[in-house]
């Protein structure tokens, strides 16, 4: 068995944020992001997660096979979990800290079969990440009972296979220029969190990965946005102080 190493962000942690002075240039917070929704809309919407009254953006990542001995579909497949969360919601509804998995299923993403084989066993290794929501179907074909599965909307693959750590964002070109430094080149927001905030700089290679991995990342993160696991560093200069970005594994869309 396996199980990421990945940081998971509570309930209780989500509130405790709002306590953090909002993120500024010449101060960065202890983790690098701010509540961009007003404390008290912030409050509000992370008591309506915990009541299973609303859904964020589910990105989900393996944690272990299903080694457990009991008839399919209610065994077998993997355990996934909710990246930076504390909880998920399971395909029956409940929250728990995993949530099993009995099968993947990418067919709205148009793959053709070999990538989407591909795809399927990368994110089976813990080494890709699904956005997408856990459901009960049906599965026909003789079985007794419906299965847990995780219809996926995106599938994003690790592009050097590390084990992940820290925690998982998306870091998209801010689109921002300027004479001086540090300066707001890029966007971050956690995944699963309200949390977002500026960098100054995405040290993919902190990673390991090879020079021609990291210029296919920075590439993509210009183009379309980048999943990034990773700690945040501090970048001084004549503007201040502002976040970076080091990269324990960065993540490419499959499309």
């Amino acid at each position: 068995m396996f199980k990421p190493t990945h940081h998971r962000l509570s309930q209780l942690a989500l509130l405790g944020a709002l306590a953090v002075p909002a993120f500024a240039c010449d101060a960065p917070g202890e983790d690098g992001l701010e509540p961009d929704l007003p404390p008290a809309e912030l409050a509000a919407d992370v008591g309506a997660l915990a009541k299973g009254e609303v859904a964020l953006a589910d990105y989900f990542i393996v944690t272990h096979p299903d080694y457990r001995k009991c008839m399919a579909p209610i065994c077998g497949g993997h355990f996934v979990a909710r990246v930076n969360t504390s909880v998920a919601r399971c395909a029956d509804g409940t929250w728990q800290e995993e949530c099993h998995m009995f099968e993947l299923d990418l067919s709205g993403l148009g793959l053709d079969p070999s990538t989407e084989a591909k795809a399927k066993e990368a994110f089976g290794a813990g080494t890709a990440l699904v956005r997408g929501e856990l459901k009960q179907v049906e599965l026909g074909g003789g079985w007794s009972s419906p299965a847990d599965v995780l219809v996926a909307s995106e599938i994003w693959v690790g592009a050097t296979g590390n084990t992940p750590n820290g925690h998982f964002s998306r870091v998209d070109d801010s689109g921002i220029d300027c004479v001086t430094y540090p300066c707001p080149i890029f966007s971050e927001r956690s995944l699963n969190t309200n949390l977002s905030g500026p960098l100054d700089t995405v040290d993919l290679s902190a990673s390991g990965a090879t020079p021609a991995q990291v210029t296919s990342g920075m590439s993509e993160l210009y183009e379309t946005g980048l999943l990034v696991a990773g700690q945040h560093g501090v970048v001084t200069g004549p503007a201040g102080s502002m976040n970076r970005l080091d990269a324990a594994e960065f993540y490419l869309r499959v499309k």
